[in-house]
């Protein structure tokens, strides 16, 4: 299978290389960022030049933003579209409010969009993150099929608890938990300069069935994330704006 491979920590980091060597039985080709670009979203490198560097056979380093890469990597890099993408290996969970930040989540939502078949994986990292875990988890799931078989422009939103691969207690559908609370800004100059705190997992509002709840289960957190980002159900009548009382 043709596999292009992104992810939003930079071309040379240890996750990437990860996610390569288990695909290796595959067409692989690889485009990703030439630098860090953790907490990017869906963010495009409109004001800039995207200068691209070959970084070996079927790999190109990108001057821009995770879906920078993967737009690139569609239209101008490679020979043949991809029949799968994958985006990672992140170290740090991509759950809960944080998949709207997350450039790994954003870099698999770009190719979903195009209706390419595309999952996001990241792995907890509380004693450091556990890439041959979160790698022989990403082989499992490209092997079974189960990416290919979801819904045209859905990605898989895939999270993997902090445990060795014979620890993992299995795999569970899931919906995105919501966090309850913000991690609250430390302030550097009193009321002028602050800084993000550091990351650590919040209390959500309802657990049942979330990715946080699987996670800390040591399961494996399987999140199908649509690309329609309507909502149509239970909206108000608009009788008042079409001419219509109240």
């Amino acid at each position: 299978m043709r596999i292009l491979l992104v992810n939003d920590d930079g071309i040379d980091e240890e996750g990437l290389a990860a996610a390569e060597d288990a695909l290796s039985g595959h067409e692989i080709r690889v485009v990703a960022p030439a630098e860090h670009c953790s907490g990017s979203g869906q963010s495009l490198g409109l004001y800039g030049s995207l200068t691209v560097r070959q970084r070996g056979s079927g790999r190109w380093a990108v001057d821009g933003t995770p879906t920078d890469c993967v737009k690139l990597a569609l239209t101008s890099l490679m020979e043949a579209p991809p029949e799968l993408v994958v985006s990672g290996i992140n170290p740090g969970a991509n759950m809960a409010n944080n998949i709207f930040y997350s450039g790994t989540v954003a870099a698999a939502t770009e190719a979903a969009m195009w209706g390419i078949p595309a999952m996001a994986v990241s792995v907890e990292s509380g004693g450091g993150p556990r890439f041959e875990t979160a790698s022989s988890v990403v082989f499992s799931l490209v092997e079974s099929g189960i990416p290919l078989m979801l819904p045209a422009r859905t990605v898989l939103n895939v999270n993997v608890p902090d445990r060795e691969a014979e620890e993992i207690a299995g795999y569970a559908w899931t919906h995105t938990a919501r966090f309850a609370a913000d991690i609250p800004f430390e302030e550097l100059e009193r009321g002028r300069v602050f800084r993000y705190g550091r990351f650590r997992t919040q209390a959500v509002e309802e657990e049942e069935g979330t990715d946080v709840q699987a996670v800390g289960r040591g399961l494996v957190s399987l999140t199908p994330l649509s690309t329609d980002r309507s909502h149509l159900r239970d909206l108000p009548g608009l009788e008042v704006l079409n001419g219509g009382a109240v």
